[in-house]
């Protein structure tokens, strides 16, 4: 067995890059502590044996050998968590711009050498975001895997500046990833093209009926094609898209919609107490109870609405409402995914700290909720999001425990991707 040996290589290896990137065939991770979702306490001195970028065996250390051949990496003290997924990102909302292909590679390297492995892109422009998925797909880029989505609303919603500079060169509302709804479209025509332009799901953003919402999913599910949604989409409540088969719903206080038609406008003024917040809480058990039911899950975004609330004081609702209905949603056993709506500019790691602090989750639950929950989010739960045989090996390997202090999630040794090791 050559486990000094390797090790020595790999660490010879890797001054000689100034980011190191190595895809060993075979690769064993010796002697590591494992947390996941399967692990509630942290499972000590577990091997991890890595082939053409999947995990193929997970056993105590020292139970199984494994060949000479084998590159060999001793994590003895050392934490190895599944990648972490951030499931709401908007990556190519304007690539004329902001979103210009060289400061998104910037961020897309940051994120993933943060320890984020995978992203879902929500909503922007497709023929960008094809190119960036393909190429961070194939490790061509440094960069987390990219899944995005084809967003259908209503007619009304394309008149948003987003949509203008999602679709230069084209007519908003009439692309194949963003599409107007109306009762005269063709579904299965549309659902078709959506697919087409390489999305990995359907987004249904606004402005939508509950007939138009339930002849697309029932069209989606025949192509096979998840949908997402927020939460509410004027003319669907949350129940709605729950009953209907959304995987995902998102953003937190748009769940408000399932018991009232309007924001009350002294909602907006001034500044009001925690009390008052308590009291404005609308009842949701019987909602939380239906997204159990139908595995619905329930991607809140609560950093967003944190720096709204902070930058607007009109915005203050937003954050109140958002925070307390995802601890209640938690209580309830509602499964919730992290995703930050922040156009990259913190990473899941600070909506991971606000589940904590502000909703109440545990730090187990809210690595679970980065990992494991947010690969449901994206229906990729059976290759992502856990450390288990079958597996992607899509790994972040930490020097501290950050079920101890979340902030250990800043202790990176290295990340693995695709079974490609990057060691800032």
């Amino acid at each position: 067995m050559k486990t000094n040996y390797s090790y020595i290589l790999l660490l010879v290896l890797f001054p000689c890059f100034s980011y190191a990137q190595f895809k060993p065939r075979l690769l064993v991770l010796n002697d590591a502590t494992l947390i996941d979702a399967g692990h509630p306490v942290p499972a000590m001195h577990q091997t991890v044996v890595i082939q053409d970028g999947r995990i193929t065996k997970v056993f105590p250390k020292g139970t199984i050998a494994f060949p000479d051949s084998a590159v060999v990496i001793n994590l003895k003290g050392k934490y190895l968590l599944p990648g972490l997924i951030d499931s709401h990102v908007h990556m190519a909302t304007d690539p004329s711009g902001v979103d210009n292909r060289s400061h998104t590679l910037q961020i897309l390297q940051q994120m993933l050498y943060s320890g984020v492995t995978t992203v879902r892109d929500m909503a922007g422009d497709a023929r960008v975001l094809a190119e960036l998925a393909r190429d961070a797909n194939e490790d061509q880029i440094t960069a987390p895997a990219i899944y995005y989505s084809a967003l259908m609303a209503g007619t009304e919603f394309f008149s948003d500046p987003r949509t203008q500079a999602s679709t230069k060169g084209g007519t908003a509302g009439n692309m194949p990833y963003m599409k107007a709804i109306t009762d005269t479209t063709n579904i299965q025509l549309a659902i078709a093209q959506a697919k087409g332009s390489g999305a990995s799901g359907i987004k249904l953003y606004a402005n939508l009926s509950v007939v138009l919402t339930n002849k697309i999913l029932d069209e989606a599910k025949k192509q096979n094609m998840p949908v997402w949604s927020h939460a509410w989409l004027q003319g669907a409540r949350p129940s709605d898209l729950v009953k209907a088969g959304c995987i995902s719903i998102s953003h937190a206080p748009l769940l408000i919609y399932e018991k009232v038609d309007k924001v009350p406008a002294f909602w907006k003024k001034g500044r009001h107490d925690a009390a008052f917040w308590d009291k404005a809480m609308p009842e949701l058990d019987e909602l939380f109870s239906q997204m159990k039911q139908h595995h619905t899950v329930f991607d809140a975004t609560l950093l967003t609405y944190k720096k709204w609330a902070i930058s607007d004081t009109s915005m203050q609702w937003d954050y109140e409402i958002a925070k307390r209905i995802t601890i209640r949603a938690y209580k309830a056993g509602v499964t919730i995914c992290a995703g930050t709506d922040d156009d990259q500019e913190q990473f899941v790691q600070d909506e991971m700290r606000l589940l904590i602090t502000d909703a109440g989750l545990s730090p187990f639950d809210a690595i679970v909720a980065a990992t494991k929950n947010s690969a449901a989010s994206l229906h990729l739960e059976a290759t992502k999001g856990s450390i288990s045989p079958g597996m992607d090996a899509d790994l972040l390997i930490l020097w501290r425990d950050p079920i101890q202090d979340i902030g250990n999630l800043k202790t990176i040794n290295m990340v693995i991707k695709n079974g490609r090791i990057y060691q800032p």
